[in-house]
């Protein structure tokens, strides 16, 4: 079996470990708070079934039949069911993508109630608001990080640090409601919230969705770019001191060349795995930052979900959501930084 196989074979495993894990403790964690949002389903299910029996039914009768209706809801949703034995199956049906259904009257905006349905209804506009950033700040990151690391000490290196510092400092929530005030209220260029989403087709949906997407769109980029910018250039500059790169430039080796063939070669696997982590990172405050433009994506479904429905099946289903994208996300640097470090594979092989 070749090297790479197997260490892609090893990682795989490690995370779905890793993720079969966490959704067990968050069920753990869930069980409770669920178990009482079951309890208060029942009741509200067995009133609606009192108030929908016929009225020529005896009290016996109306009494054996909300007996057998509450039995069988009971034994639907597993509520007697024993602890680790509910925590289990909690576990399965989330591993397994069964969500389950919302408890609330109506499907925020979704086709049904299946809680499945509900997150792949937001989670797009959140995909689209944080990967367009990240791929933003991280293009931007590496290209002034790799100019500043070539001018080590110059203005634009001393300001970057500085920049970086002051920016990854600010409070994404807090510079989103400053960008709302000079730019919604104060300026009148943008509309203070992203909802409701335009009802227009073609052209016009497009540039309403980007209208609404600029403010939280530019508030992630200016407060995660600095960081992003100066973790670049202090790898580049610990390469850039290497032996081999002063005898390339000793040598007379074109600078772009040194750069972006030599330089940036040695210090991708770092510059990546930084890149990688930085745009899971980013999620959050994503998630954050559309509670406070109110862009619906799944941080306005979680304020939703937690403090206008107590809806604990959507808000696990975000939870289990996000959780995925992390371990995906941290694969995906392990398999890069192996592929780009072939000394990962070897010791991965002597694991297996």
């Amino acid at each position: 079996m070749p090297a790479s196989f197997k260490y892609f074979l090893l990682r795989s495993m490690n995370a779905l470990i890793v993720l079969v894990i966490v959704v067990f403790i968050i069920s753990l964690l869930f069980n409770a708070l669920s178990d009482e949002m079951v309890e208060q389903l029942i009741s509200q299910r067995m009133q609606a079934y009192s108030m929908g029996l016929p009225e020529e039914l005896t009290t016996e009768e109306r009494r054996e039949a909300m007996a057998e209706h509450n039995e069988y809801l009971r034994d639907f949703y597993g509520i007697d069911d024993p602890f680790l034995q509910r925590v289990t199956r909690t576990t399965w049906d989330t591993v397994t993508f069964n969500l389950g259904e919302s408890h609330t009257d109506y499907a925020y905006g979704a086709e049904d109630k299946q809680v499945t349905t509900i997150i792949m209804h937001y989670l797009p506009r959140t995909i689209l608001l944080f990967t367009t950033a990240a791929v933003i700040y991280i293009v931007m990151g590496i290209a002034i990080g790799l100019k500043a690391a070539q001018v080590a000490g110059s203005k634009l290196d001393k300001f970057l640090s500085i920049f970086g510092i002051v920016t990854s400092s600010m409070p994404m929530w807090w510079l989103g409601m400053l960008v709302i005030l000079i730019f919604a209220y104060q300026l009148g260029w943008f509309k203070a919230s992203a909802f409701p989403f335009p009802d227009e087709t073609g052209f016009a949906y497009y540039r309403g969705v980007l209208s609404r997407m600029v403010m939280p769109l530019g508030t992630i980029v200016f407060v995660i770019f600095g960081a992003r910018a100066w973790a670049t250039r202090n790898m580049v500059t610990s390469v850039l001191q290497d032996d081999y790169i002063m005898a390339a430039r000793a040598k007379g080796v074109p600078e772009n060349r040194v750069i972006y063939g030599h330089t940036l070669k040695t210090a991708s696997p770092p510059i990546l795995t930084s890149a990688i982590l930085s745009f899971l990172l980013s999620i959050g405050g994503a998630m954050i930052t559309e509670v406070i433009f109110n862009w619906p994506g799944m941080g306005y479904l979680l304020r939703n979900a937690i403090f206008m429905n107590s809806d604990l099946p959507v808000i696990m289903g975000i939870v289990f959501v996000t959780t995925v994208l992390w371990v995906v996300g941290y694969l995906i640097a392990d398999l890069l930084y192996g592929y780009l470090d072939p000394r990962v594979e070897v010791g991965a092989e002597k694991q297996v």
